[in-house]
């Protein structure tokens, strides 16, 4: 196989394997998410080594407008890939937080005693509001 056409293919590949995810991110599929990964990474890997080569392999067609229209979509589709990656580590930020709050909250200075007791709810011990909502 040729240089142009190894890179053509590695656009190729990597741009099916962007929209895959895209779609199993937008659809909540999220196992596919991580399947996809190790494949992502190898294909990395293998561009790493077409595009950045000391002798590349592209060397015999440098200019070549469908390899720069591949890779300018290709880098839209990372791009919508990123920002959607973005928003669910975000998301799974948030929720840590909520967890953290929750727990707090609920921690042994306040349900429970020190030695797993339920603490006993009598009229004078302190009472506690969640002022939080």
């Amino acid at each position: 196989m040729t240089g142009m056409a190894q890179a053509m293919n590695l656009v190729d590949r990597l741009s099916r394997i962007l929209r895959d995810e895209i779609a199993a991110i937008t659809s909540g599929k999220l196992a596919q998410v991580a399947e996809l990964y190790p494949q992502k990474s190898a294909l990395l890997a293998e561009m790493e080594k077409v595009f950045a080569t000391p002798a590349p392999l592209l060397e015999d067609h440098p200019q070549s407008p469908q390899l720069r229209e591949k890779l300018s979509d290709l880098r839209e589709l990372i791009a919508r890939d990123f920002a959607l990656l973005e928003k669910m580590t975000e998301a799974t930020g948030a929720i840590i937080e909520e967890l953290d709050r929750i727990r707090d909250r609920h921690s042994l200075s306040g349900v429970y005693g020190p030695d797993g007791e339920k603490r006993p709810t009598t009229v004078s011990s302190s009472q506690h509001f969640d002022q939080s909502l």
